[in-house]
């Protein structure tokens, strides 16, 4: 890295033994979803095949970042590149892992321009590449705020962008549970993607683009949050049922009085 500040991610496949255990590796980590998690992958016909491709996702656990790598070889046979902390990098066994999955190092600490021209240099070829804009894990379950500039490689590059959501994986691990709770449905949505000119059609004449990445930055992440909010007021739904229904004085329908009056439906629809 002396004569570029970026580090150059190699975006060809893995070949001989190297690719065995790429491809290997992928379908054990897909059927451990399928078996531990009860994975529902929705909108896989969504993801493009080709093209700069920004994946923006939330960001509740631990799962998230093997499992977007894991969705877009299984499901569509795309490498994804993400942001790995610098000193995996120097751990033998996993350092052949992120190189292999064509991770890119951040340190935390001093992240520098260096993992943003990356970023850049992998969408301006062609490449895709997942990013979580709120920097770290989710502090609750909807989407929290996210770092200044997150979609500005997408915008620099003409990239596609493509909202993903984790809907349930804040609620079988979630932030300080030490690890996941199995056998729980792990549901995934793709959302549609939204190509560059798709993002910059509405946008105001006379706005600064940087003024209109901050105004697409937030459809997105209440995009991202939409299944979210959906989940949280069916469980409120039903929590207020399950406690209006084991309510001695509440003002419950009589089953013999419904059974009755659908009787009666029947007998008027057979003679009019």
């Amino acid at each position: 890295m002396a004569d570029i500040d970026h580090v150059l991610v190699d975006q060809t496949r893995p070949t001989g033994w190297r690719g065995w255990v790429y491809r290997t590796a992928v379908n054990l980590a897909a059927a451990m979803g399928r078996v531990l998690f009860f994975w529902k992958v929705e909108g896989i016909e969504h993801i493009p095949r080709e093209g700069g491709l920004l994946v923006v996702a939330n960001h509740p656990s631990f799962l998230e970042p093997p499992s977007l790598v894991c969705i877009m070889i299984y499901g569509a046979d795309r490498d994804l590149s993400i942001m790995a902390w610098h000193k995996l990098f120097k751990i033998p066994v996993v350092s052949f892992f992120t190189k292999t999955y064509k991770a890119y190092p951040v340190n935390r600490e001093n992240p520098g321009r260096g993992p943003y021209q990356t970023l850049l240099h992998i969408l301006k070829n062609g490449g895709a590449a997942g990013v979580f804009p709120e920097g770290s894990r989710s502090e609750q379950r909807l989407m929290g705020p996210w770092k200044p500039g997150a979609l500005r490689a997408a915008f620099t590059a003409k990239a596609t962008i493509l909202p993903i959501t984790f809907v349930t994986a804040g609620e079988f691990w979630p932030r300080g549970q030490w690890r996941p709770t199995f056998f729980r449905k792990h549901h995934i949505k793709i959302h549609p993607p939204q190509t560059h000119e798709q993002y910059m059609a509405e946008m105001p004449e006379g706005m600064r683009e940087k003024d209109w990445q901050e105004v697409v930055s937030e459809r997105i992440r209440e995009l991202i949050n939409a299944p979210i909010r959906e989940r949280l007021e069916e469980a409120r739904a039903h929590i207020e049922k399950r406690m209006e229904l084991s309510d001695p004085l509440g003002d419950h329908d009589n089953p013999i009085d419904q059974r009755n009056a659908r009787y009666e439906e029947a007998r008027r629809r057979i003679s009019a």
